[in-house]
């Protein structure tokens, strides 16, 4: 495992999907679509080269332990496509800020999938 590779979010093949499958009329479904297919990436690319989870030691009592992998959300795809120059960052800005909207309107999660209300 390469220093850091615990930490990283984005691998470059992930970046080099990003740009291959991103245009600028993507409809929801698609970056929904998209957004999982980079974390299902990821999670691959962590359990073949065997990545594991940082060390986390809690502030209040001192407890150290592994943390856990964060995934990739919508709105993270949303924003790697502005970070990485896949589309100019002020319109990944315009487009995170309409999905934050739509998201909170269709009661999706980040992953764009229907919250469940049953308990």
């Amino acid at each position: 495992m390469a220093s850091g590779d615990a930490h990283r979010q984005w691998f470059p093949e992930m970046i080099e999907a990003l740009r291959q499958h991103w245009t600028p009329d993507l409809s929801w479904s698609d970056i929904t679509l998209l957004a999982s297919l980079l974390d299902n990436m990821l999670w691959q690319i962590r359990k073949d080269r065997n990545i594991i989870p940082p060390m986390l030691t809690c502030p209040k009592c001192g407890v150290r332990g592994r943390s856990r992998f964060a995934g990739i959300s919508v709105n993270a795809t949303i924003l790697a496509a502005g970070r990485f120059g896949v589309t100019p960052k002020n319109e990944a800005k315009q487009l995170s800020r309409r999905w934050e909207k739509y998201r909170k309107e269709h009661d999706l999660d980040i992953h764009g999938k229907r919250r469940s209300n049953e308990f």
